[in-house]
């Protein structure tokens, strides 16, 4: 063999090894992205995973570690019973002779030591009869018939009261179906039907539907919304909670879909000209109206990326953005040059990642944050910018943690119906909450046809 042919074939045997080479090395990245996975697991306190699913169950708040002892703080205003003027009942306890000698007492003295007791009356059902007298006239024989109060309409039916609790216990206290009527049972010896139960709710919806559109115009007129989305059970399936809320209302609704679909069926978001506070779920992206992220969820991400690939930048990004925080609960009023400074140090932070980047081989999941917080710098440090933008979406993720709740305790839906019953009374009740009211009060307030509705939005 010719010197030419050993080289022509040492130049085919190269560039053989170099294919494999570099799938080699593409096989080793694979495969290094499938071991983190394991090595350093996502759980809540460095992603969205939910608690639920942490290996071991164990969390790691975000929260820094105070000096406080647990419990209680020095200076703290305690609470204790106390007592009233005007008791309900007055039970006396009188005494005829003397302790020490025996002899009889005075019959009648001003003087008295008193305590008083806490307590509820026994409760059962009370049944109210109404009687419609009917009276024939002398003079045409006309039969006349007194009118029946306003919602008395069957022979047989529940009160407000009664409705106003049970609405109340299930939307409220999360009660299912059927400890919700042990409930009643066990508080009042009176049985009562499942379907009595779906029909207050039906009931109270209804009741509910000028509330509604009071408050989805009350909501489109705030300057700041927060939105978010979870996952929640119907027949063994999973379906969407959907939240629009600000710190005076919550609007839920639930739909089988997440996306884009969902939120045009809600129609909310397409009339919205304010800016919108969400994750990076791209659905919200397609509104057209402004828009600032949840940094909660990026420093758990910065958190996971640290983590598992031991990137000092996503440290020094996320000590960034908590010392902005910081910042701006002292000073909601930052100057322009303090967001240009932090601008200048978060690019200068991200930018060399993703230079790194060899357009070869897939994104990991450190450059996949990395090319993410370069393309959403301008939102996520919108803060900064702004005063009555906030830090994260916490007020959407506080909305929808009793939607949690409600399936840990209840379990899942049975029908889309009753998903939709209990979006709408838990929007209601949320908004009682956040505007320090009486939540079985007006529950009541709803069924009587006069809604608690708030003065002005956010």
């Amino acid at each position: 063999m010719t010197d030419k042919a050993i080289i022509k074939q040492l130049l085919r045997d190269f560039e053989i090894l170099k294919k494999e080479n570099i799938a080699l090395r593409l096989r080793i990245v694979e495969l290094e992205n499938k071991l983190s996975k394991y090595e350093n697991p996502k759980n809540s306190g460095n992603s969205s995973v939910a608690p639920s699913q942490d290996p071991y169950r164990k969390t790691k708040s975000l929260r820094a570690k105070s000096n406080k002892l647990q419990g209680g703080q020095k200076g703290h205003q305690g609470s204790k019973l106390e007592m009233v003027a005007t008791p309900d009942t007055t039970v006396i306890h009188d005494i005829s002779q003397c302790n020490c000698c025996g002899n009889n007492l005075p019959k009648s003295s001003e003087i008295y030591d008193a305590r008083q007791v806490f307590d509820l009356p026994p409760i059962k059902i009370q049944v109210t009869e109404h009687r419609a007298i009917q009276k024939t006239c002398r003079v045409c024989g006309t039969q006349n018939t007194a009118k029946f109060p306003e919602g008395v309409t069957q022979k047989t039916q529940y009160g407000n009261n009664l409705k106003s609790l049970c609405v109340y216990l299930q939307n409220y206290q999360m009660l299912p179906y059927a400890r919700c009527k042990e409930f009643i049972a066990d508080l009042t010896g009176h049985s009562m039907s499942t379907g009595s139960l779906s029909n207050f709710q039906e009931v109270c919806v209804t009741r509910l539907e000028g509330y509604e559109q009071e408050i989805k115009k009350q909501l489109l007129q705030s300057p700041i919304l927060n939105a978010d989305e979870t996952g929640i059970r119907l027949n063994g399936k999973i379906s969407w909670m959907h939240v629009i809320s600000n710190k005076s209302i919550s609007y839920f609704a639930h739909h089988l879909n997440r996306g884009r679909q969902a939120m045009d069926e809600i129609g909310l978001l397409a009339l919205y000209n304010g800016t919108l506070i969400h994750d990076r779920f791209s659905s919200y992206f397609g509104y057209g109206c402004e828009h600032s992220l949840c940094n909660a969820h990026i420093l758990r991400d910065l958190i996971y990326v640290e983590e598992a690939f031991n990137a000092t930048w996503a440290k020094q990004i996320k000590e960034l953005l908590l010392d902005a925080k910081k910042m701006k609960e002292k000073n909601p009023n930052l100057k322009v040059s303090y967001y240009s400074k932090i601008f200048k140090k978060y690019v200068n932070i991200i930018r060399p990642v993703i230079k790194k980047y060899d357009k070869k081989y897939t994104k990991t999941d450190e450059e996949r944050l990395a090319f993410a917080l370069e393309k959403h710098k301008y939102l996520i440090l919108k803060f900064i910018e702004k005063a009555e933008i906030p830090f994260d979406n916490n007020q959407a993720e506080r909305d929808l943690r009793m939607i949690k709740v409600k399936q840990k305790v209840s379990g899942c839906f049975r029908a889309q119906t009753h998903a939709s019953y209990f979006a709408c009374i838990r929007g209601y009740i949320t908004t009682l909450k956040k505007n320090k009211e009486n939540v079985l009060e007006n529950i009541r307030n709803a069924f009587l046809k006069n809604p608690f509705i708030t003065v002005w939005a956010e």
